[in-house]
């Protein structure tokens, strides 16, 4: 038996780390019938956001839940499961260059913004729409998930194991990390080296910890290996009627999660608009008004439009602004980790330089998977000059910050 689809997970939680022995026994439906379910570890991630209608930066909380690693395996060998089947019914129904997220199509977002990119300037003066849903994950309705998922598999009630997968990802239970954090026992078991449990749910009671449990029939976890296939297929229906009535006019339908394209003419724009809006709402879905966009594309004095990381117009693309930053500020938080340790090792007789290879391997773009060679990559496939002038200031940037590390 295959297990492609297993991944170690190297974080804490409330089990032991697991290896392939444990990855087999998930073949066992009945082994996933009978399995325990552990509670969700849940944090608050602060994402930093420039917003260009307001003229400045906001910071949102987006919460995030991770599941033990036992439940991890199982989850991401029915989420393996589930996007297989996923991938057969969008290439059987001509849905594979519109849903593009979380899938192993190998493209990447710059491949998608560049179609869309083209498909706009084929066609002058068309309108591209941009919507954003709101609360995307928090507001999956199980009951249209329940439906969607019995579609899929093509029965008629879901098996015992695709129960136990649904009920958990549904009626999830969590528990906030920082209150673990706050506990001196708890907490030197989630910030330390060994790879024991940080505590057995008996344990976590007993201390008064809370356990928090979805009652509510709407929302799924979002961090789960299984929670960006279950988004997708969630979505089945919505996708396969509007590429049917963008086919029927001529227009562009991409979705990339929660994030929607339609690139139209302008005749088409009240149509297409009204049947998204009401495929959203029998999802029980609303898009989010502030981050809609709306551009004619190529008419004098348009703006230029915001998608997956790019700012694109018809005078061309250009990496987004805040994606510079924000990859300048994790360079500058490196590079003056190194250069504290560095020192510190060389003060101890330790080392007699800063070593600088592992940063140069994360930040440039030679022989590695990173940033830089992403911009590089991105802006070949969209043949931009802007693009790459943006590339090699950054890198140029790194370059005069490495080179400073030895200075006093």
């Amino acid at each position: 038996m295959t297990i492609d689809w297993f991944k170690p997970r190297g974080y804490r939680h409330f089990d032991a780390q697991i290896g392939e022995q444990y990855a087999i026994k998930v073949a066992d439906e009945g082994f996933v019938e009978r399995h325990a379910w552990l509670p969700l570890i849940r944090y608050q991630k602060r994402v930093k956001r420039y917003k260009p209608k307001l003229g400045k930066t906001v910071f949102k909380q987006r919460p995030i839940m991770y599941a033990s690693h036992r439940d991890s395996c199982i989850l991401s060998k029915y989420a393996w499961d589930l996007s297989k089947r996923l991938d057969a019914y969008y290439e059987r129904k001509g849905l594979d260059r519109n849903v593009i997220a979380y899938r192993r199509l190998g493209k990447s977002n710059y491949h998608f913004s560049a179609e869309a990119f083209q498909f706009a300037k084929s066609r002058p003066g068309c309108v591209v729409l941009c919507f954003d849903i709101s609360g995307f994950f928090d507001n999956l309705d199980h009951r249209i998930l329940k439906r969607r998922l019995k579609f899929i598999l093509e029965v008629e009630e879901l098996g015992r194991d695709w129960f136990a997968v649904f009920r958990h990802v549904t009626r999830f239970s969590t528990v906030d990390k920082s209150a673990l954090a706050a506990h001196p026992r708890f907490s030197s078991q989630l910030s330390g080296d060994s790879r024991e449990p940080i505590a057995t749910i008996a344990e976590v009671k007993l201390e008064g910890i809370p356990i928090l449990v979805n009652d509510e029939r709407f929302g799924i976890p979002q961090g789960t290996p299984i929670s960006s296939a279950l988004s997708n297929l969630y979505m089945l229906e919505l996708d396969e009627r509007m590429v049917e009535c963008c086919r029927r006019c001529g227009a562009l339908y991409q979705r990339y999660s929660d994030d929607i394209l339609i690139v139209c003419n302008i005749g088409d724009e009240v149509q297409l608009r009204s049947a998204f809006l009401t495929e959203l709402k029998k999802h029980q879905l609303e898009i989010n008004e502030d981050k809609t966009e709306r551009v004619v594309f190529g008419s004098v004095g348009a703006r230029e439009f915001q998608y997956l990381g790019f700012n694109i117009s018809a005078k061309g693309a250009a990496i987004r602004p805040g994606s510079l930053a924000r990859q300048w500020r994790k360079a500058k938080r490196s590079i003056a980790r190194t250069k504290r340790i560095g020192r510190a090792e060389m003060a101890l007789g330790n080392a007699t330089k800063i070593y600088t290879k592992k940063l140069r391997k994360r930040f440039y773009p030679v022989g590695s998977r990173n940033f830089s060679s992403y911009a590089r990559r991105s802006a070949s496939v969209f043949e931009s000059k802007q693009m790459l002038r943006q590339v090699l200031r950054f890198e140029r940037m790194i370059d005069a910050a490495l080179r400073s590390m030895d200075d006093p």
